[in-house]
């Protein structure tokens, strides 16, 4: 039983081959033919990161990637929101919804998502030091319409072909994170979604996917 277990753990750790290419190709009649809202793929976001040069910018949209935060939640976020010293590292996301104006969800208590990737621990940690960050105080001190100009100059030299705003950083977030064999449940609580029906449209990304099971089918 014990090496059944190591077994498992090994597998469950093991990196997924992902086709990025695929789903790029795929992209376009996965749009089409269902409600799912604007994503980017990682490859797409690692090219529209690297082409960042100035430090806010590159930390909003890596925060952004990392955590689904809705742009309302992550312009909250504080150094004290972020747990970075402990062996699980997470960061503290207070759920709000813009509808308006900012609000607090009634009797919301944050939801807490882990963090797990080395170089944005670090980016974040070295943002905190290199700027005098206090703890806290916010790391975006800037308004929506400033990030949506933002990113109209960041995109304009990539010819993305989908339409990016700090939304689709969430969406992009949640398809990454299915793609990944995160389950739902999981998924939902990190997003902060009060209902699953709205964690469930991310699975469309895998409508075009299931070709190797239909192979499997002798007609």
């Amino acid at each position: 039983m014990p090496e059944l277990i190591a077994h498992g753990l090994r597998q469950a750790s093991a990196p997924l081959t992902i086709d990025w290419g695929q789903l790029l190709e795929q992209r376009p009649a996965v749009l089409r033919h269902s409600d799912m809202p604007a994503y980017l793929l990682r490859p797409e976001v690692h090219a529209l990161l690297d082409s960042t040069l100035d430090d806010n910018s590159r930390l909003l949209l890596n925060t952004l990637w990392h955590t689904g935060a809705r742009v309302s939640e992550a312009l909250a976020l504080t150094p004290a929101h972020f747990e970075l010293s402990t062996r699980l590292p997470y960061v503290s996301i207070e759920t709000l919804k813009t509808r308006g104006r900012p609000r607090k969800h009634a009797a919301k208590k944050p939801r807490l998502l882990p963090l797990s990737d080395p170089d944005y621990l670090r980016q974040v940690e070295r943002y905190i030091t290199t700027h005098g960050v206090r703890r806290h105080a916010r790391f975006f001190p800037v308004t929506r319409s400033a990030i949506n100009k933002r990113l109209e100059r960041l995109t304009a030299p990539l010819n993305l072909s989908v339409p990016v705003s700090p939304h689709t950083f969430r969406h992009s977030f949640a398809i990454n994170a299915v793609l990944h064999g995160t389950p739902l449940p999981v998924l939902q609580g990190w997003l902060g979604h009060a209902d699953i029906a709205s964690t469930l449209i991310y699975t469309r990304v895998l409508t075009l996917e299931t070709h190797h099971l239909m192979r499997r089918i002798q007609f």
